[in-house]
């Protein structure tokens, strides 16, 4: 028997399942091989099913569970839990009514920005008579500011309310 043979008979002859024949075979190539020999202690050591765990049998043991679990349901809850507490039980507000508010509201301000600019009116245009040349004055012009400062600062001012 080979080593690739050994491992396909690994199973039936950890669980007592091999015929006589392969035993014989099996048990040669083991005394002769050190690497299947590892192979199949390691193997056998492996427990078949984990051993569930127990409890402990000591009455000490219940005794300071007991005190822990009380403990535990008399303490005082913390910030995190006292607010986690007002939004689920003690908030009487419901997500329904919640989720309308913010409906309305987002239509309201949906309106507001989305609503036409109404046109300004129109003022009637009434007959313009030449005005009179206002008569030549000996003072001198007043100076001129340059022309961007000029614009700049007689730039109409748009207010929107």
């Amino acid at each position: 028997m080979d080593c690739a043979q050994l491992r396909e008979c690994v199973a039936p002859l950890l669980d007592g399942d091999l015929e006589a024949e392969l035993l014989d075979a099996a048990a040669e190539h083991l005394e002769e091989c050190e690497a299947c020999a590892a192979l199949v202690e390691r193997l056998a050591s492996v427990p078949l099913r984990p051993v569930p765990a127990q409890a402990p049998d000591q009455p000490d043991f219940w005794d300071a569970m007991d005190r822990a679990l009380d403990q535990e349901a008399t303490r005082p809850p913390g910030p995190v839990e006292r607010a986690r507490r007002w939004l689920t039980g003690e908030l009487r507000i419901s997500r329904a009514a919640a989720a309308v508010y913010l409906l309305l509201l987002g239509l309201a301000f949906g309106w507001h920005l989305l609503r036409p600019e109404p046109a300004p009116p129109v003022a009637p245009q009434a007959a313009v008579e030449p005005a009179a040349q206002p008569a030549p004055s000996a003072a001198p012009p007043p100076a001129r500011r340059s022309q961007k400062l000029e614009k700049a600062s007689y730039a109409p001012v748009q207010q929107t309310f």
